[in-house]
This record gives structure tokens, C-alpha cells and sequence, in this order.
């Protein structure tokens, strides 16, 4: 069983641990103005709650960590450099692990936008842009891309190795996206989905709005041509920079 502490010299009481927890592992003392562990057993180690935490008063011991298949080596090195006692995503071990976190990775994707479908009908594409945008505005840079042809560089190296694109642009307004590797696709072969679906639509909508955020742009799709080897988005840019 997964061994939740809480250091109660460090905590702050903000309670955002027990608004956080999805299975109501904790409730908070009034009193003592700290959370208590009251449900421990119900903790399956998402660890919503130490990510949460501003003063980090939250560890678990006895949890196994998921292997981590796509980050940056550089910064996985500087935390290493500044972390203490922070455990570090582990590492693939082989083919068969990648290979089975992915196929499980695609399966939850497919549900995903099944129930986005359902639920949100046509508003699909503004789902996925905004999932792009807030992670192009929570993820650690280490400075600002000074134009869109630069944003869409850094793009295509941090979508590596998952997908790789190759962005053809303008400097104007038209863009040419050419996605050769696309783990989407490889999904797609292996289940008998058609190419161009919700999948493919969620990916290019959250593609774009990741841009869009990193070099203060708007993109516009005019066509997409999906491939068995490679798919093509043909897009217009509207940069915001040119007022």
C-alpha cells in the first residue's frame, strides 16, 4: 500500500491536497488548520496532491513511478543538478515496455475523444487547441521564441519523437506541415480507423494551438491530407505581431 507523510511543520494550510484528491484521501482538521490522512488506502499514486503542494510538505513511499517515453534530456539533467531527494522519471527499459505504453497510451486516447465527441459535438477542434495552448503556456522555456518561423522549430523538436514534423513556412502567411513518425497513425493501422477521425483532429487542433501559443500566431487549417506514410496541413498564419 502506497505511505502518504505530511510534513506539518512545512504545510500552509491551503487545502488544495484535499480539494485536489480525486478519491478523497484526505480531509482537512479545522482546528489544527493542517490535512489529515483519513482514506489512505484509497491513494493509487497520481500524485495530484504533492504536485499541488506549494510547500511540497507531501511524499509518498511504496509507489512506482510511470517510465517516462518522451522528455527533454536537458532539462531532466538540470533538475537532476537542483533536485533533492526528488525522485526523476525512470527510463524505457526496452522495445516491449514502449511498445505496450503506447498501445495503452492510444487506447486511452481513443476514449478520450470518443467521450469529447459525444459530449462536445463540434467543439472538438477548440478542445484540442486549448489543451495545446496551456501547455505551450506552463511549459518551462527558457526564453521566448523571438518570431513564429522559431516557434515552430522548438515545436517540431519537443513533439519529437512521438511525432516528427517538418514545418515548411513562408514567413508570411502559409504554412506547410508535413508529419512523417506520428504514433497516432501507427494507433490508427493497428485498431482499423480510418485516418483523418477524431484522433487526427484532436492532434492537429492541440499541434496548433501549441504553435499558435509559442509564436503569437493564429492558425487556420485549409486542408489536411492524411497519409498511410506521411499527412500534410496545409495552414494560414495570422501573426499577431503584425498587428
Amino acid at each position: 500500500m502506497i505511505k502518504i507523510t505530511i510534513d506539518e511543520d512545512a504545510c500552509v494550510g491551503c487545502e488544495l491536497c484535499v480539494d485536489e484528491c480525486p478519491t478523497d484521501v484526505f480531509d482537512f482538521n479545522k482546528e489544527k488548520q493542517i490535512p489529515e490522512i483519513v482514506r489512505e488506502k484509497e491513494c493509487f499514486g497520481c500524485l495530484s496532491c504533492s504536485e499541488i503542494c506549494p510547500a511540497a510538505a507531501i511524499t509518498h513511499k511504496d509507489i512506482e513511478h510511470s517510465e517516462e517515453y518522451h522528455h527533454n534530456e536537458e532539462n531532466l539533467k538540470l533538475v537532476a543538478r537542483l533536485a533533492i531527494d526528488v525522485p526523476l522519471p525512470n527510463s524505457p527499459s526496452d522495445d516491449k515496455h514502449i511498445k505496450a505504453a503506447l498501445g495503452d497510451l492510444g487506447l486511452r486516447l481513443l476514449s478520450v475523444a470518443s467521450i469529447f465527441r459525444q459530449t462536445y459535438g463540434g467543439s472538438l477542434p477548440a478542445i484540442g487547441t486549448m489543451a495545446g495552448r496551456m501547455l505551450a503556456a506552463q511549459l518551462s522555456k527558457h526564453r521566448i521564441p523571438e518570431s513564429f518561423q522559431e516557434a515552430l522549430e522548438k515545436a517540431a523538436e519537443q513533439f519529437a519523437p512521438a511525432w516528427v514534423i517538418n514545418p515548411d513556412y513562408d514567413g508570411n502567411s502559409k504554412l506547410s506541415m508535413k508529419v512523417g513518425t506520428c504514433f497516432i497513425r501507427e494507433l490508427c493501422g493497428e485498431e482499423g480507423i480510418e485516418l483523418g477521425g477524431d484522433l487526427c483532429v484532436l492532434f492537429y487542433s492541440y499541434m496548433a494551438g501549441y504553435m499558435g501559443k509559442m509564436g503569437n500566431a493564429r492558425l487556420k487549417l485549409i486542408e489536411s491530407y492524411p497519409g498511410s506514410e506521411e499527412c500534410r496541413y496545409d495552414v494560414e498564419v495570422f501573426n499577431k505581431n503584425d498587428g
